[in-house]
């Protein structure tokens, strides 16, 4: 009689989750003991305010995160951390991981749309994160050529141009050394105004020349000297606006410092296909389409469908010479393509690009 009653109460417990609750925190306290207060309501509170597709943008798998949504639909609210392990699907491994991504904010890149993704090749690199899309209030191009630097400073909340200049790059009378480029660039990043990303264009990977002298020496030293100078800016900029943040690895328990990039390589290839500065393989100039895009916006747009430039920065433009206002334009076609497709995601602007079969 007493194995008879024994035998109900366990599978009472086994099939009630109220009880399973008690059992497995029971078995697996080291979760409850693992987070503080603060940490614990706030898992709680996004677990319990996240519907499925919320959820599914932490470190949990589609299955377990239609799990716990069932489970909440069925039973309430969670009201301790330990219940998450009782739900099927789960164990101390999975609660640990989607805890973990929940304090820490790690979620995954959300995918584009699919629009977007019918463009071949790789957009950007490295991928630009939704939590990082979303916390971006300033976004600065910066536009390298061997003659020259020119950048441009948007601001998301109402894409409106805040910066938008060119410098000139004095060559010495002399063979470049490494001190000479470095020095060059530390000068050019000091002039950069501090941005929360900043966008570049993805350079070839290759110094050979185009064209029937591929083998070119000269074309190549230019190329080499373009590239060093190109790498020395990109690590001032990262080094100079870096937010370094440690963290405890629960392995060695030692702390390390991680890096956070915010510095992305746009596709040199869009901006030309998007806004038809690129005929054949030849690049054209890029003034005329700027003042285009000058005339045509002249006022803010409440849906950040088109950009705004003030008037003292239009006349500035226009007061250039051919080859600075060249160097301006196409930094900003960089800067609207980067803004278009990786920020706002205007669909006006992705299909164009589809229309031109963009490869």
């Amino acid at each position: 009689m007493l194995n008879y009653y024994r035998v109900k109460v366990i599978n009472h417990v086994l099939s009630n989750p109220a009880s399973q609750t008690l059992l497995r925190c029971w078995c697996s306290s080291n979760i409850d003991s693992k987070y503080s207060e603060a940490e614990k309501q706030k898992v709680l509170e996004v677990i319990n305010k996240s519907d499925f597709s919320t959820l599914s943008k932490y470190d949990v798998t589609k299955g377990r995160s239609k799990n716990i949504s069932q489970w909440i639909n069925t039973y309430g609210p969670l009201k301790n951390i330990c219940e998450v392990e009782t739900i099927d699907g789960f164990t101390e491994k999975h609660v640990q991981k989607l805890f973990e991504s929940i304090i820490h904010n790690k979620v995954k890149p959300e995918k584009e749309t699919n629009a977007l993704q019918q463009i071949k090749g790789q957009i950007l690199n490295p991928p630009l994160t939704e939590v990082t899309r979303q916390a971006a209030n300033t976004i600065l191009t910066v536009y390298v050529t061997v003659n020259s630097v020119s950048w441009a400073l948007i601001h998301k909340h109402n894409y409106e141009v805040a910066d938008w200049q060119y410098h000139g790059i004095e060559y010495p009378d002399k063979r470049f050394q490494l001190g000479d480029i470095l020095e060059i660039a530390w000068n050019i990043t000091n002039k950069l105004p501090t941005a929360d990303l900043y966008v570049m264009k993805a350079e070839a990977t290759s110094l050979r020349a185009s064209g029937s002298d591929p083998n070119n020496p000269k074309v190549l030293g230019v190329n080499l000297q373009k590239a060093q100078m190109v790498s020395m800016i990109v690590a001032l900029i990262s080094t100079k606006n870096q937010d370094l943040f440690q963290e405890v690895s629960k392995k060695s328990e030692k702390t390390k410092t991680k890096f956070k990039q915010n510095v992305y390589f746009l596709r040199s290839s869009l901006p030309f296909r998007l806004y038809g500065t690129l005929i054949g393989n030849e690049r054209v100039a890029s003034d005329q389409t700027v003042e285009m895009l000058l005339q045509d916006n002249k006022m803010r747009s409440s849906d950040n469908s088109h950009v705004y430039v003030p008037e003292d920065l239009k006349s500035s433009f226009r007061s250039q010479r051919d080859l600075p206002k060249d160097m301006m334009g196409q930094c900003l076609l960089f800067a609207l393509t980067f803004m278009d497709l990786c920020i706002y995601k205007n669909q006006d602007k992705i299909q164009k690009l589809l229309s031109k079969k963009v490869e």
